[in-house]
């Protein structure tokens, strides 16, 4: 049985990486070649699937060797093949060394990435609360089950192979991802004040008086109630998007 496995696992490690791993004794290169064919297709298919602004920019050859890379040193923590994608963001967080000259490529990777676990996350059914709210200072927002607020230094709700901003700009850019009530995932890009307060929110279980009151705070804002207004219009267009559900108050 040891032997075996000896054996299992240097066939294992050719197939991730036949260019440096040799071949067991007594397999045939044809056979073996068939198997890690299939295997480098199989992770292609998932991959270019949920990357394919990725795959479009790295081109052919750049993508190939960022896939075959993956395989051959990634070690995966699942074996499910959904998760192939979640891994291979693990990969690109961890160990990927970036030498393409593309320096937003993580983060572009990870924003088609969250696109799909915000379409598979389990939710119950959305419920749509209320459609106008009376007195939005004194409330607290109930915002979409799936959800994330999102920060990158490079706008790449824009990036493709037509436009590539290799400079971060000096503001972040901000998105709001979420799923609708028609299990829709629908992207808002958001300006740095209307973030940090879906942040405080979202975090602070505060109403929306107090959150617009700390932003001020932070700002050093003299008139705090300035912000009000601000603070109502976004949020009753942020609820008109479907980000936000409804309201409910202490």
């Amino acid at each position: 049985m040891m032997a075996f496995q000896a054996v299992q696992r240097q066939f294992l490690a050719h197939l991730r990486n036949p260019g440096q791993q040799p071949l067991p004794i007594g397999f045939g290169p044809q056979g073996v070649a068939l198997y890690t064919g299939l295997l480098v297709n199989k992770f292609n298919d998932s991959l270019t699937t949920c990357f394919p602004v990725t795959h479009a920019i790295l081109g052919k050859t750049a993508w190939q060797q960022l896939l075959k890379s993956f395989i051959a040193r990634h070690r995966c923590l699942s074996p499910y093949y959904r998760q192939i994608p979640d891994e291979f963001i693990r990969y690109l967080q961890t160990e990927w060394v970036n030498h393409t000259g593309l320096p937003y490529l993580l983060e572009l990777a990870h924003f088609e990435w969250v696109e799909l676990i915000l379409a598979i996350t389990d939710a119950d059914p959305v419920v749509q609360y209320e459609t106008a709210v009376n007195d939005w200072l004194a409330c607290h927002p109930v915002f979409a089950p799936v959800l994330q607020l999102l920060h990158y230094a490079y706008p790449v709700q824009r990036i493709n192979e037509n436009y590539q901003q290799t400079t971060p700009p000096e503001q972040a850019t901000h998105i709001l991802g979420f799923r609708d009530k028609e299990d829709v995932v629908q992207f808002i890009e958001l300006n740095p004040a209307t973030a940090r307060l879906i942040e405080i929110l979202q975090t602070g279980g505060c109403s929306v008086q107090t959150a617009i009151e700390q932003i001020a705070a932070e700002l050093q804002h003299p008139e705090p109630s300035a912000l009000f207004a601000f603070g109502v219009a976004t949020l009753a267009d942020l609820m008109q998007q479907g980000a936000i559900l409804g309201t409910g108050t202490d």
